[in-house]
């Protein structure tokens, strides 16, 4: 691997500060909407060629294939995407966090458009709130691009199989959640091209203040 692509220790732990802080401040704001409290781990981090990649969040997650994505692209000073996922079944136990049960008396293509519905608005937290304190903390630029909701299976043929070069090399942010009060984990992945890391690297070097 080229060194201009690799990230050093001094580096690799000054990302993981601010991804752990990051991480925080997205828990925190969904924990205000929802009043609960999210445990949250520590986020890995690992660099992945594009190649293996997939391969990489199907080993992380039990029946990938069938799990809900929120995918959320963003390009600027860093091209990458966001992938917030939840094990298949979640839906349902998120959508009672907006709606009683017993309240909820929708034929079943309505049911699917409100958890559907769900799965945005809890990405849109998410990922709105880590993205942005992320890059706000390397002090960079970014758009967003309209989130959309997956499953594996989905991802695995729409979007990298034909929107990643192999040749690429990802920086892979991963942190595992759990809902304090409920039987709910979810994933959240951020994926940033090869040709980010040399900006990265440039941003980590002002956040040490070197």
């Amino acid at each position: 691997m080229n060194s201009d692509y690799c990230l050093s220790e001094l580096e690799l732990d000054a990302l993981g500060e601010v991804m752990n802080i990051s991480f925080g401040a997205a828990a925190a704001d969904l924990a205000e909407v929802m009043d609960i409290f999210i445990h949250l781990n520590i986020p890995h981090i690992k660099t992945i060629e594009a190649s293996g990649l997939l391969e990489y969040i199907s080993k992380e997650i039990p029946d990938f294939e069938s799990c809900s994505v929120i995918e959320q692209k963003y390009h600027g000073d860093f091209n990458g995407l966001a992938l917030l996922i939840f094990p298949y079944g979640t839906e349902k136990e998120l959508v009672s966090y907006f709606q009683q049960p017993d309240n909820i008396s929708y034929e079943s293509d309505e049911i699917i458009e409100l958890e559907r519905e769900v799965l945005m608005e809890i990405g849109n937290i998410l990922i709105g709130a880590c993205i942005g304190k992320l890059f706000e903390l390397i002090n960079s630029t970014i758009t967003y691009f309209p989130p959309e909701v997956l499953t594996g299976k989905n991802l695995e043929s729409s979007f990298i199989n034909s929107h990643l070069d192999e040749e690429n090399i990802s920086i892979t942010f991963r942190t595992h959640f759990k809902f304090e009060d409920r039987k709910i984990e979810g994933y959240m992945f951020l994926l940033n091209s090869k040709n980010s890391i040399p900006h990265l690297k440039k941003a980590l070097s002002t956040f040490m203040g070197l």
